[in-house]
């Protein structure tokens, strides 16, 4: 039988913790890698965001409330800051979506923010504009959970909940 002299067994513990450093390595340098991936995406869906909020300009409110009670007087400017003001509750849900499946973020919170295009969307224009986006949008799988949570929508929630914080008709204020 032959003997492994302690000066092998030395070099062979030692290579070992060469071969499990880099292994170490190696998996820091693929969670690196995720980590900047993700930070990227969203890096490029703050920077989307930040676009639409630029888009919708000084006073969204104004075409918002035109949206809510008034919808066939909306004018081409105020389409298209109501196009922004709905693309950007979009986006957030897509950012949220892009999180989940990078497992950054849980799916109660993109769920929370699909339920939330529901007020978002609750009015008349926000339910034209929905039946025009999601019929090129990419994600389906976002389109089938926005779907869902439209499906049930008041869509003159948003007309609703803004009277109720008015003073009653006839009243001093």
């Amino acid at each position: 039988m032959k003997k492994i002299s302690l000066g092998q067994t030395v070099s062979v513990l030692a290579n070992v913790g060469v071969l499990a450093g880099l292994l170490l390595v190696a998996i820091q340098i693929d969670q690196n890698t995720d980590i900047a991936k993700a930070q990227l995406e969203n890096d490029y869906y703050l920077a989307d965001m930040q676009l639409e909020l630029s888009m919708m300009g000084e006073a969204p409110a104004k075409a918002w409330i035109k949206a809510v009670y008034s919808p066939e007087t909306i004018t081409r400017e105020d389409a298209a800051v109501l196009d922004r003001y709905f693309n950007f509750g979009l986006v957030q849900a897509e950012r949220l979506g892009q999180m989940r499946k990078l497992g950054l973020a849980e799916d109660e919170l993109l769920a929370k923010q699909v339920k939330y295009l529901e007020w978002h969307l609750g009015n008349e224009i926000g339910r034209r504009w929905w039946a025009q986006y999601r019929t090129d949008a990419e994600d389906r799988e976002l389109v089938r959970r926005v779907d869902e949570a439209l499906d049930s929508a008041d869509f003159q929630q948003n007309r609703v909940f803004l009277d109720t914080l008015l003073p009653p008709a006839g009243s001093e204020h």
